[in-house]
């Protein structure tokens, strides 16, 4: 299932399109969103160590497939409000984070969305950054000074001229 949302932070407008790939195990089509994503967020539940077992197998494969630190990702537990069913300690989550460059939150989604919110916000985050990095020409020492200023403007949304000169506005696909 494909969900489109536009989102506005930093000031700064940012379609997103967000692919469930949950139905890949069934149908084998993850290594096709593997190459169409932007940014990935595996979700496990701290409740069931299987799906944290599956999360990290995930993370592998997209180390396999992508490359280290090619692509923005984040490890998710879920269900944090259900501190007495916990299967998968804090640690775990850390560690496979640690070991797969990746970012790390637990959250409850049933008890309110800000730390879900907060979680996407920085993997967007981390995605315009990296694609701003990726467009900046290659340049010698001498230029990397006025680079820093710019790429600092591009990252936080402070730089106006592309939205003056036609460019569209940014997306990512998670």
């Amino acid at each position: 299932m494909l969900y489109r949302h536009n989102v506005t932070f930093d000031n700064v407008a940012t379609d997103v399109e967000i692919l469930d790939s949950s139905c890949c195990m069934v149908t084998g089509c993850l290594y096709d969103h593997i190459t169409w994503a932007d940014a990935f967020v595996l979700v496990y539940s701290i409740c069931e160590r299987s799906s944290f077992d599956h999360a990290r197998a995930l993370l592998e494969t997209l180390v396999a497939v992508r490359g280290a630190r090619s692509a923005p990702m984040i490890l998710l537990g879920n269900k944090r409000d259900l501190e007495h069913c916990r299967q998968v300690g804090v640690d775990d989550g850390h560690e496979a984070s640690l070991h797969f460059h990746c970012q790390f939150y637990e959250v409850s989604a049933a008890e309110n969305y800000v730390g879900v919110s907060l979680a996407f916000q920085s993997l967007i985050r981390e995605t315009r950054a990296l694609q701003a990095l990726r467009t900046l020409p290659i340049r010698r020492k001498a230029g990397a000074a006025m680079t820093v200023s710019k790429m600092i403007g591009i990252v936080f949304g402070k730089s106006h001229k592309s939205n003056r000169n036609g460019k569209k506005r940014p997306s990512l696909s998670i």
